[in-house]
This record gives structure tokens, C-alpha cells and sequence, in this order.
């Protein structure tokens, strides 16, 4: 299928305001689409050229994964504080009084 047909679809598309009519034209564009060309106008209609990757790709749950990284920059965040504070000069280490 030409892009020329695809594009003529989504004018119509974004012209158009009732749920049924773009039900309808939707109906038709699926109808004079091959199906071997299916899933790249299913990519085109939401808006990308290929399928999206998976995001965690470590064989770690997503969910784990993003507790790390939130770790890890709560870390680099409390240094960043800690080196700004002593920068500043507000901070006097405490000498030790030898025992």
C-alpha cells in the first residue's frame, strides 16, 4: 500500500469527530490493507516507525530495576549535598582529642 492511500485515511481521520465514522473509515483502511502490511500501519498509527524495545533488558523485573536506579541517585545526591555543605565552609571537622 501506498503511503499516498495511508495518508489520505488519516486526513480523513483527524477531519472527522463522531466514534462510528472513525470506526467506519478505520474499517476501511484495515479492508484495503494487505496483511502482511498490517503491523507496520499498526506502528504508523501510533505514531512510530518499529516496535518499541523492551526496556529492561538485564533479566531483572522492571520494578527492581528502577528501585536500583532511584538508589543509586539518592546516593549521588546526598554526596553532592555533603560535598556542597563542606565546600561552603560551614562545616568544621572536629578535631580528636588523641586518648
Amino acid at each position: 500500500m501506498k503511503y499516498a492511500v495511508v495518508a489520505e485515511y488519516f486526513e480523513k481521520l483527524e477531519q472527522t469527530s463522531g466514534r462510528l465514522q472513525m470506526t467506519e473509515i478505520l474499517s476501511d483502511l484495515f479492508k484495503e490493507t494487505p496483511k502482511a502490511e498490517l503491523p507496520i500501519l499498526a506502528y504508523l498509527m501510533q505514531g512510530k516507525l518499529r516496535p518499541t524495545l523492551r526496556r529492561s533488558s538485564w533479566g531483572i523485573a522492571e520494578k527492581l530495576a528502577l528501585r536500583v536506579d532511584e538508589h543509586r541517585f539518592r546516593e549521588e545526591e546526598e554526596q553532592e549535598v555533603k560535598d556542597a555543605y563542606i565546600k561552603g565552609g560551614r562545616h568544621r571537622q572536629r578535631r580528636r582529642k588523641p586518648s
